[in-house]
């Protein structure tokens, strides 16, 4: 829903460790759990009025239904607002 609210397109969501590496991100991210989501936005990369902290920032100002925000570079990335920081062997009972 929040794409939708905001006029948002889903650039990235799961992948492989191996392609997280390769853009930049770590094995065992939440796009590896396919729980990490990047969007972008029709008017901006990110969302907000930029009164509020932006890349590499979780804003809690544009974080809700129980998803973290943060505003990255060119786009705002959203995962479980309980994902764990770094890299997560173990999440929600399960082990990857």
């Amino acid at each position: 829903m929040i794409g939708k609210r905001y006029g948002g397109s889903v650039t990235r969501w799961g992948s492989t460790n191996q392609h997280s590496k390769d853009v930049g991100g770590f094995a065992g991210d939440p796009h590896t759990w396919w729980l990490g989501v990047d969007m972008v936005y029709d008017a901006t990369a990110n969302r907000g009025d930029g009164s509020h902290p932006f890349m590499p920032r979780s804003c809690p100002a544009c974080s809700e239904e129980g998803l973290k925000c943060i505003h990255e570079h060119g786009h705002d990335h959203y995962q479980p607002a309980d994902f764990p920081a770094g890299p997560v062997t173990t999440y929600g009972g399960l082990t990857s």
